[in-house]
């Protein structure tokens, strides 16, 4: 399987994609002290990216399995301002962007609870009818992080979405095929 990662953070996808024995074949992480630590502990990836607003990823049509990525949470965390949309860094289009230009097979989302109830729901809504109008069927967890014997209770929200057929061609809308 051939794996990448948008708001790659630390690496936390990329470890597990590794101890499955998937390949690694780009990770995107705008934070420089990230970077470091990616090149540093992950140093078989060949290809890195920063800002993912600055980033074309039509070269990987077709070529990507899982695309993985934790968009930034703070626009919905309850720790936060809650500004949803109108938070620079409410991402959810750019990784919306990045998987039309990738047409991976599999996609998996991370974020906080706050992503289902920010403004009575309407991102969480967002997401999952952005990635069904992709062709994706669309399956959300809210998991604690208690669940996975973590001494505190941290709600995540994962969206695992798996594209139905054969991936249409990037940029190609749905219904003008």
């Amino acid at each position: 399987m051939r794996h990448a990662t948008l708001f790659t953070g630390i690496g936390g996808f990329d470890l597990a994609a590794e101890w499955m024995g998937w390949e690694n074949i780009f990770q995107c992480e705008i934070d420089p002290w990230c970077q470091k630590l990616l090149k540093q502990n992950f140093p078989t990836v060949q290809h890195r990216y920063g800002n993912i607003k600055e980033t074309d990823f039509k070269q990987w049509a077709g070529e990507v399995d899982v695309l993985t990525g934790g968009f930034p949470c703070q626009p919905y965390s309850t720790a936060g301002k809650r500004l949803g949309k109108e938070d620079e860094r409410h991402l959810w289009p750019e990784y919306l962007r990045a998987i039309r230009e990738i047409r991976p097979r599999w996609v998996v989302g991370e974020n906080v609870r706050g992503l289902t109830n920010w403004n009575g729901g309407v991102v969480f809504d967002e997401v999952q009818a952005d990635l069904e109008a992709e062709d994706y069927e669309v399956l959300p967890f809210l998991l604690p992080a208690a669940g996975v014997n973590a001494p505190h209770r941290r709600d995540r929200i994962w969206i695992v979405a798996h594209a139905n057929g054969e991936p249409r061609e990037p940029g190609i809308e749905r219904g003008r095929e």
